[in-house]
Parts: structure tokens; C-alpha cells; sequence
């Protein structure tokens, strides 16, 4: 009795933390859905990104790895497209500068083609886990002087994975996290997941 008790009262409080979640991340307007400043989004990205082949202003396109939901209602479901633009693209030098990439996200496409404003770029504050290169974790996070230190990829087996060795994920005063490498090249492979902070509210219509 006493177990079924106990068992029952951790289900409804894991309910209710559910819920608290969903109302925390998105909250109802009367001509749509608002989510939040500094919420987080998980995307995958679609668009193979280099340092070396990539410059500014070049464009992107991420989706949601998983759907956005309100209660019982889908506000923005699993796919949908999150565009964005590369900020900056430096290549290595040798005596200069390290390879770096620097992305911005600036735009949702909703299922019905309307697209609508969205600031937001890299978090920062995620540390390591900003980042995942072909579904492998990256490890070995040390924060230095307010940036993370990122090091080898979990379960590389190619050799030219070895050029992601070295990652660093650098603060950039108001815009989001930097993308740099001690190796010759930032690559981002189509597949990668990336953790992205909104930098102000969004506002999804109904």
C-alpha cells in the first residue's frame, strides 16, 4: 500500500514538473505563442558549414530536433526550418588568426511557408554541450577565461575528424558564442546538432 502510495505521488509530481516545463518555455498570447528570451532550442543542422569555404553573410538551414508543444497543441512541430547566417568565417593562419566560425540564427519558416523574425545564436553558457558532430557528444569541457575548452570527439574513427580536435567555444560580447579551432579548419558536418539561445522573444502566431 505504502509503495503504491509512494509510486503515485512520483508520478503526478513528475507530471506536474512537465508541465511546469512546457508553461515555462512557451507561454499563450491572444494572437499566438511567446516564447521567451534565453530558452533554448535543440537544431540540426542541414547545411554543411567550413571555415574555409564559408564567408560572411553566406546562409544555413537548421531544423528542429524536436516539436515545440503547449499543452496539447504543437506550436512548432519537429523539422521545422530555422535559418541563419554566417556572421563571420575567418581561415586558419599559421602566425594570425585561428580558424573560426561565428552564426547567427535570423529566421523560422512555418509549415505554411510564412516566415517569421528570430534573433538568436550559439549558447554560450551550455559550454561543451553547444555542440554535437555527427550525433558523437563532444567531452572534456574546461572552462578558461569564461570560454570552454572543448576536446577530442567521443568515438572518432575517421582521420579527418582529427581537424575538429581543439574546438574552442568563445564568448562574443552580444552575440552569442564563437566557434574556434586550434586545427586548420572549423567544419560542421550536415547532421550536427547545435544548441541555440534566443537573444530576444519570439512571437509565433496562431
Amino acid at each position: 500500500m505504502k509503495k503504491t502510495l509512494v509510486y503515485s505521488v512520483i508520478v503526478i509530481m513528475t507530471f506536474l514538473c512537465g508541465c511546469e516545463q512546457f508553461t515555462d518555455m512557451v507561454q499563450e498570447m491572444p494572437d499566438g505563442y511567446q516564447m521567451q528570451k534565453d530558452k533554448n532550442l535543440i537544431v540540426v543542422l542541414q547545411t554543411a558549414l567550413s571555415s574555409n569555404s564559408n564567408k560572411r553573410g553566406d546562409s544555413f538551414v537548421t531544423e528542429l530536433k524536436e516539436p515545440i508543444v503547449f499543452k496539447d497543441k504543437t506550436v512548432l512541430p519537429k523539422n521545422t526550418q530555422i535559418k541563419g547566417l554566417v556572421k563571420r568565417a575567418t581561415k586558419f593562419e599559421r602566425l594570425g588568426d585561428r580558424a573560426n566560425l561565428l552564426l547567427l540564427f535570423d529566421q523560422v519558416v512555418l509549415p505554411d511557408g510564412k516566415k517569421i523574425p528570430l534573433a538568436a545564436s550559439l549558447d554560450t553558457n551550455e559550454g561543451s554541450k553547444v555542440i554535437k558532430i555527427e550525433g558523437k557528444a563532444v567531452k572534456d569541457a574546461t572552462i578558461i577565461g569564461g570560454s570552454a575548452l572543448v576536446g577530442s570527439l567521443a568515438g572518432r574513427s575517421r582521420s579527418e575528424e582529427g581537424a575538429q580536435q581543439g574546438l574552442l567555444v568563445g564568448a562574443v560580447a552580444g552575440t552569442g558564442a564563437v566557434l574556434l579551432s586550434n586545427a586548420m579548419e572549423v567544419k560542421l558536418p550536415q547532421g550536427t546538432e547545435l544548441i541555440i539561445k534566443l537573444d530576444e522573444m519570439l512571437l509565433i502566431p496562431k
